[in-house]
């Protein structure tokens, strides 16, 4: 019986260790962060034990643990989960969230320094993921996205300029575009290129996939650091750079196809063509003449019997006789669709002590315009080592080259834009050979060029090698004060090649020609910064810098010209036998500046920022030379209150104020210039092409900032509210001079003085909201944000009091700064069809004379309304992105309205706009807008007017993508850590709520159509590795 109790408590024992051993079982998984990336180093551990491990570089983990026991999953900066461990649970994923409260967001300030955003006491934007842009140079991304920004083109040329306007336009022939500083280093930027036939941009030779956020600085205390240029805001780009941890490879590759953003204005076909050639006709004195009923039915009769007559009745008969013949001018030059790719390759990694960040890229885009494009290959490289507890050294050195091959644009009636509304559809691009039709002479009947031709035996090319280096030591001097040292070159050698061909256009008549320029700048920028951080009794928080900065640009340009070649497959410079000339400059631009910064806070309660600078610059007069700038503001955020702590749901309640004074250098020089290549009788000599004006100072701008800053449900919904008020004082004006005042430029044919003539402002209110809708554990994710920016701009003070009017723009006190200054388009006349303006050019009485209607200020350029919104949604691997871009209140003027529409004056000769065809004042149709066409007549309604002028408010697509990523379980078996696919649009659709205006919204920074390449729309697909 004893030995059947010992049996039954042995088997017992067993069955409940057997019991205990199946309870304990092996828990793996993947911890990934919202983004759905692994997260390195995470804690998994069972809670209320001391027994966990942390995961590897893939984000893995594997951990024995019991039935009922709860694992805690965490990592430093992302909210803690908690998950049961069940009877099923084998495999367990986790996505932990961000947690906000822990980790404050930084953005990169003035010199490299870092600043919490929730600490700053000025207007700062920023900008991540850049990359999410089919867009050739970085400025060109940034419209829509940051409030205050706006962003435009003057032309589609891939990896042509960008405009960008922060707050306004803030001179009238001065810079209006933002500084650029690269990892705490002001560059060179914009178009270096001589002549007008180039648009390049030297921040399209910057790899945008090495680009880890962009930060845009708007008010006085956040630029007024950078001093006498900063008037116009700050841009700041940081590049990436390695983190601690195992080397990661990247690779990525985007290919997709690029086609016109705006279809713009249709061209007219043969037939429709003819036909309002027919009604010109008609409505002429020798077409009524000859069919006094407006027979149009008799006229098709005469002109198929071929008995028409009179010099009108001729010409119409020449061009109905090759009716036949419907080219399509368009089709002919541009591209239906062109190629985009994208290459990058990257290592990044580190330890303790040192890490580093290295890549390649290459980047391709073929234009829609034939024979336009650009490409470049850059190389970047960025190291940074801990030499020992108070020594820091750190090396980017950037390597780009970059190709543009463009066309004529603008005026230029090589320009194939312009061309595509100029030539005529039955003259033919080709001929039955399929060689080029030069015409008769080398001109086809209107006594333009074939722009087919040109674009296939002219060239234009530029090419860009850039170096940058920026090399930084910091040295601690004691724990709270370290000194900082920049030296940091960049070298640009631009090349340009214009080659026009002996064959056709107006190569043929110098038999041939080319052109090169060569520029080279060198630039270097040297930085010493004294930082020092202390606390008082621990909740007093105190940082000032001590800067000192000096900066130098030396640009050289050396140019030749020669025609006549023995043929032309001959393109180079020495191939041509007569110079034409040489030109040549060497223009050094230096400044020098000391500045001093100070933060304070009382433990992020109270906030103080106050900065100082003196720069000293070569652009005035020794006595203008020196200027003096500083900023003060100030912040209290109420959510540190004790009071307010207690309730949770708001975690920032901040109103904040600044106000200073920053400059904006003009390109100008303060002395008399003279130009000593003058050839007079064979002897030299030299002539003024400027007039000096000692008393020209910088324009200096006046921001001042009141913002609010509201955080609710830990930073889940946050808004940010912004009223500035920028006032411009001392505006430049560049003031034309006559041969009488003794200045004349042969080359330019003007010459000019700048003079300060006054005042203006730019005043308005921003808005940013951005929530975070929806935030789970199981993937699922939906953000929104947006921004709204209104303007006014305002002439404030004129000096002299008096209107200065160029062209089609005014300047007057108490207006929009060139504002748009025409007669008023009244409309046709519904009795007789004729053109009729308003004659006090606002309202009221008509006339049919052009010369009695008066000029009146018809509206702005610059938009009252602008800003963008954007959506993100994802579910476990998927994501959905989506952003828009919109403006409003500003005017476009169509500069090619006078040939698009030109109601029969010189239609026979132009072709002009589809969109005139059926739209004209007729008998049967006399509520048109647009009066009647008469041949040859010249009725003046087609002279410079609001007719020409349309509003600019659109609403863009900017981007979509969608990406996919591969579960990380999928890829353990492979040499994959990460494989994403995703597809890409940009520029996918526009709006324009004014129906009549065909053309392109990105032009209203200019405020008019500049027969420009057009602006772009890529459709592509890539794919992310990381290895």
């Amino acid at each position: 019986m004893r030995i059947k109790k010992v049996a039954y408590l042995l088997l017992l024992f067993l069955g409940v260790c057997q019991l205990s051993l199946a309870q304990e079982r092996t828990v793996s998984g993947v911890v990934k962060d919202e983004n759905q990336e692994p997260l390195f180093g995470a804690s998994v551990i069972v809670k209320g034990t001391t027994k966990g491990v942390s995961t590897d570089e893939k984000g893995t983990y594997s951990l024995k643990v019991k039935e009922g026991e709860v694992l805690e999953f965490s990592s430093i900066g992302y909210k803690t989960q908690d998950h049961k461990v069940t009877a099923k649970t084998r495999k367990l994923d986790v996505a932990l969230l961000l947690d906000v409260e822990e980790i404050d967001e930084f953005v990169f300030v003035g010199f490299g320094q870092k600043q919490a955003v929730k600490e700053a006491t000025g207007s700062i934007g920023k900008v991540d993921n850049v990359s999410n842009s089919a867009a050739a140079s970085v400025d060109k991304a940034l419209s829509g996205k940051v409030a205050g920004v706006q962003g435009g083109v003057t032309s589609g040329q891939p990896g042509g300029n960008a405009n960008l306007r922060i707050r306004g336009q803030a001179s009238v022939n001065g810079r209006n575009n933002p500084i650029y500083i690269i990892d705490g280093v002001r560059v060179n930027q914009g178009n270096h290129t001589q002549g007008d036939t180039f648009s390049t941009n030297v921040l399209a030779n910057l790899n945008d996939d090495d680009i880890e956020s962009v930060t845009v600085l708007k008010d006085a205390v956040s630029t007024a650091v950078y001093g006498a240029d900063a008037g116009t805001g700050v841009i700041i780009i940081t590049t990436k750079s390695g983190k601690k941890g195992d080397a990661k490879y990247n690779l990525s590759s985007e290919v997709g196809l690029v086609s016109r953003a705006s279809a713009g204005e249709e061209l007219l076909t043969t037939t429709q063509w003819l036909s309002i050639l027919y009604d010109s006709y008609l409505n002429s004195e020798e077409g009524a003449a000859a069919f006094p009923n407006n027979d149009k039915t008799a006229l098709l009769a005469a002109l198929n019997a071929g008995t028409l007559t009179g010099d009108i009745g001729e010409s119409l008969q020449e061009l109905y006789n090759n009716r036949h013949i419907n080219t399509d001018w368009r089709k002919i030059t541009e591209n239906a669709a062109a190629l985009m790719q994208k290459i990058n390759a990257s290592v990044s990694g580190g330890n303790e002590k040192l890490s580093y960040y290295s890549s390649v890229g290459y980047y391709n885009q073929d234009g829609i315009v034939k024979s336009t494009g650009f490409h470049r290959v850059t190389n970047s490289n960025r190291i940074n080592y801990k030499a020992s507890d108070r020594l820091t050294l750190a090396t980017d050195i950037q390597l780009s080259y970059g190709q543009t091959v463009t066309q004529l644009d603008g005026a230029n009636y090589g320009n194939p834009i312009l061309g595509q509304y100029l030539l005529q559809p039955i003259d033919r691009a080709y001929n039955p050979d399929g060689t080029y039709n030069y015409g008769v002479n080398g001109e086809l009947r209107n006594g333009l060029h074939n722009v087919a031709a040109l674009q296939g035996i002219n060239q234009y090319k530029a090419e860009t090698v850039r170096g940058f280096g920026n090399f930084q030591a910091d040295y601690k001097i004691w724990d709270n004060l370290t000194y900082k040292f920049v030296f940091a070159p960049e070298y640009i050698d631009l090349t340009q090649k214009s080659y026009l061909s002996p064959l056709h256009g107006d190569g043929k008549e110098t038999r041939g020609e080319s052109t090169w320029y060569t520029t080279r700048i060198f630039s270097f920028n040297v930085q010493n910064i004294l930082s020092y951080d202390f606390k008082i009794k621990d909740k007093n928080n105190f940082s000032v810098n001590l800067i000192q900065e000096a900066y130098r640009t030396d640009k050289q340009v050396l140019g030749a010209k020669a025609q006549q070649v023995g043929s032309d497959k001959l393109k180079s410079l020495y191939n041509f036998i007569s110079p034409v000339g040489t030109t040549g400059t060497d223009n050094v631009d230096s400044r020098g500046g000391y500045a001093l910064t100070a933060h304070y806070d009382y433990d992020k309660f109270f906030l103080l920022d106050l900065s100082g600078r003196q720069d000293r610059v070569s652009n005035f007069w020794t006595d203008n030379q020196t200027g003096y700038f500083g900023s003060v503001g100030a912040g209290v955020d109420f959510a540190r209150l004790e009071a307010l702590k207690q309730w949770k749901k708001i975690s920032q309640l901040k109103l904040s104020a600044s106000y200073g004074q920053v400059g904006n250098l003009v390109d100008v020089s303060p002395y008399a210039l003279y130009r000593y290549s003058y050839n007079y009788n064979n002897a030299p000599g030299a002539y003024p092409v400027g007039v000096n004006n000692k008393d020209l100072r910088w324009e200096t701008l006046s921001p001042l900032n009141i913002g609010f800053d509201l955080g609710l449900f830990k930073d889940r919904i946050t808004l940010s509210v912004a009223y500035f008020n920028k006032q411009t004082k001392d505006m430049i004006f560049a003031s034309p001079l006559s041969i009488a005042q003794g200045a004349y430029d042969e080359k330019t044919e003007d010459a000019v003085r700048f003079i300060n003539i006054g005042e203006m402002v730019n005043k308005g209110l921003e808005f940013t909201l951005n929530a975070k809708i929806l935030e789970s554990e199981n993937g699922l994710n939906w953000s929104l944000g947006g921004n709204i920016s209104t303007l006014k701009n305002e002439v404030t003070k004129m000096y002299d009091e008096n209107d200065i009017i160029t062209g089609r723009r005014i300047i007057r006190k108490g207006e929009a700064v060139n504002s748009f200054y025409l007669k008023k388009w009244a409309g046709a006349n519904p009795e007789n069809g004729n053109p009729r303006w308003y004659i006090n050019g606002e309202g009221g009485a008509t006339t049919e004379n052009y010369n009695e209607a008066h000029e009146a200020i018809q509206g702005s350029a610059i938009p009252t309304l602008y800003g963008g919104f954007d959506t993100k949604l994802s579910y476990e691997n998927w994501t959905l992105l989506a952003q828009f871009s919109y403006g409003f209140g500003n005017k476009i003027y169509d500069a090619l309205g006078q040939f698009g529409r030109s109601d029969g004056r010189i239609t026979h000769i132009y072709p002009g706009y589809k969109s005139q065809y059926n739209n004209y004042w007729t008998p049967e149709n006399r509520n048109s807008d647009h009066p009647k066409p008469i041949w040859g007549e010249n009725t003046g309604s087609t002279a410079v007017s609001s007719r020409f002028l349309y509003k600019g408010d659109y609403l863009r697509l900017q981007t979509v993508k969608l990406s996919y990523k591969l579960k990380t379980e999928w890829l353990e078996k492979t040499y994959f850590k990460g494989l994403e696919f995703y597809a890409l649009g940009d520029n996918l659709w526009t709006h324009n709520f004014d129906k009549n205006f065909k053309g392109d919204p990105d032009y209203s920074v200019g405020g008019q159509t500049a027969f420009g390449l057009p602006s772009l729309r890529t459709v592509s697909f890539g794919v992310n590795v990381n290895l």
